[in-house]
């Protein structure tokens, strides 16, 4: 026999949102940043792809994974390094033209460009 739980359904909703929050402010964060950034590090466009970009499978402890054309001349593991900084969170960067599931990566994820400052 089920007994109601209406307590503890309300505070895995409210669990619940606050995980959707932290996600978009998270997604936000990191296409802001590698905008601004990622042509630093030799970098003009890619996708954010995994759990950030998928309402509810986002957790605490994600990591956020950046799919890239590829690697130019550059620093990506600066990119990574510096993404991982400003996020609080661990970043994985990887290289598209080496990975068996890119095309998955460029249908799914979320894309970004950086943006072309004068210098």
């Amino acid at each position: 026999m089920a007994f109601p739980t209406p307590i503890l359904d309300a505070r895995l909703a409210q669990q619940r949102q606050q995980q959707e929050r932290s996600r978009q402010q998270v997604l936000a964060a990191a296409l802001d940043w590698l905008a601004q950034h990622g042509g630093h590090y030799g970098i003009d466009h890619g996708y954010v792809f995994g759990s950030v970009t998928q309402p509810g499978r986002f957790s605490a402890t994600a990591d956020v994974d950046v799919g890239v054309d590829s690697l130019g001349i550059g620093d990506p593991f600066g990119l990574s390094s510096y993404l991982s900084l400003h996020l609080d969170r661990d970043v994985d960067v990887v290289p598209l033209d080496q990975c068996h599931f890119a095309g998955k990566i460029r249908e799914q994820g979320t894309p970004w460009n950086a943006i072309n400052l004068p210098d």
